[in-house]
């Protein structure tokens, strides 16, 4: 099992899931570290999310290797030792577990999202702004600070962040002018 790096030495448990929703994939890399060696999302207990997919985790007598899936991504989450999480054992998710954790992980998601908007309106920002800044600062899209990239990555990058902001506005659009609520009105 590996290690954490940090001073305590705690034992980790790797578990498989897939995820189902580019957005809910982003927001993954945003609330855990990677492990720049593995490539694993290093999941802490504190929070919604986190505490969730630690303790949906079962244990499984093999270790489990998820097939490639059309449309997911495998991603491998890095399990923090926990009272009530059994150590040095393999771990799995059943697939309604999986569904779970991309519902509240994609939920997280939405929630955040549209407190940032609401804030941001609450504020007198032009829903563009407050978009892209909600983009920039959940690191929503991939790459080196833009800097240092090459001008056709950095191209790709951009067309990326676009596409992102213009799926937000979408869904901000389609949740705030559809519902019978008003949002807080910029003062």
């Amino acid at each position: 099992m590996p290690q954490n790096s940090n001073t305590q030495s705690f034992v980790r448990c790797c578990v498989a899931i897939y995820i189902d929703n580019g957005f809910a994939l982003d927001y993954l890399r945003y609330l855990f570290p990677q492990d720049k060696d593995t490539g694993h999302y290093q999941v802490s207990s504190a929070g919604i999310v986190g505490g969730f997919a630690t303790y949906l985790a079962q244990p499984s007598i093999m270790p489990v290797t998820l097939p490639d899936e059309k449309g997911k991504t495998v991603c491998i989450l890095d399990l923090p030792a926990v009272d009530g999480l059994p150590r040095n054992q393999w771990m799995q998710y059943s697939r309604t577990d999986m569904v779970r954790i991309n519902h509240v992980l994609a939920d997280c998601f939405d929630l955040d999202f549209y407190r940032y908007y609401l804030k941001g309106i609450q504020y007198g920002y032009e829903k563009k702004d407050i978009v892209e800044t909600y983009v920039i600062s959940r690191n929503l899209v991939t790459g080196e600070p833009f800097d240092t990239l090459h001008k056709r990555v950095f191209r790709r990058e951009m067309d990326i962040m676009k596409q992102k902001v213009e799926q937000l506005k979408r869904k901000a659009k389609y949740f705030f002018d559809e519902s019978d609520t008003n949002p807080i009105k910029p003062q």
